[in-house]
């Protein structure tokens, strides 16, 4: 089923979005989520969300798409709702660098790697954006970087906060499914994504 389509064909449309989009009539029963979004590319996770955020952190360390989402958050003032970074989720706090393609399937790199192009970003581990947010639940955790994912998951202070992520959702999580099931997850497939649930 298309929402949009649903949307479109409903009666009096107007009285609709003016009073369900416009004025939140029902917007106590939205939930109210803490939301990570790892390799956020241009936004589109995060934008999804909204709805149902309270915040979400995103961080692209891609300059070109990075570029692109501080703009869009600006344009549609959403300043409030999405914290965003150019840092990169990594699995050490530090300098890194990485193969930026602007375009998306941007690769992080070991230091100093073989690579025509190389832009230094800010490593920083997902224990370290937990605890300088206070935060004590991240409901969602999406992890999308082109096969970094594992390092995210196998920081070493990952161990520290990972009582605290309740989801995980993302591509090329295989080689962290034995790590994510000792901590108590459960996981399912859903389109190109593996899910995480505790």
């Amino acid at each position: 089923m298309n929402i949009l389509d649903l949307y479109a064909n409903i009666d009096k449309t107007q009285r609709f979005v003016d009073e369900v989009f416009d004025a939140q009539i029902y917007s106590p029963v939205k939930p109210k989520l803490t939301i990570i979004d790892g390799g956020a590319y241009e936004g589109e996770f995060s934008y999804y969300c909204l709805p149902f955020a309270k915040v979400i952190y995103a961080f692209e360390p891609d300059p070109t798409p990075f570029d692109y989402m501080d703009k869009m958050i600006k344009k549609f003032e959403l300043e409030k709702v999405i914290k965003h970074s150019n840092k990169a989720l990594a699995g050490e706090n530090g300098t890194r660098y990485l193969h930026a393609s602007g375009y998306g399937g941007s690769t992080m790199l070991a230091r100093g790697g073989e690579v025509n192009e190389e832009i230094p970003v800010e490593g920083i581990t997902l224990a370290t954006v937990i605890k300088e947010n206070k935060l004590d639940q991240v409901d969602i955790l999406k992890l999308d970087m082109e096969n970094s994912e594992e390092e995210v998951l196998k920081a070493p202070d990952f161990l520290e906060v990972a009582d605290r992520v309740k989801m995980i959702i993302g591509e090329h999580l295989q080689n962290s499914n034995k790590l994510l099931k000792k901590l108590g997850y459960k996981s399912y497939n859903y389109a190109e994504n593996t899910v995480y649930t505790k």
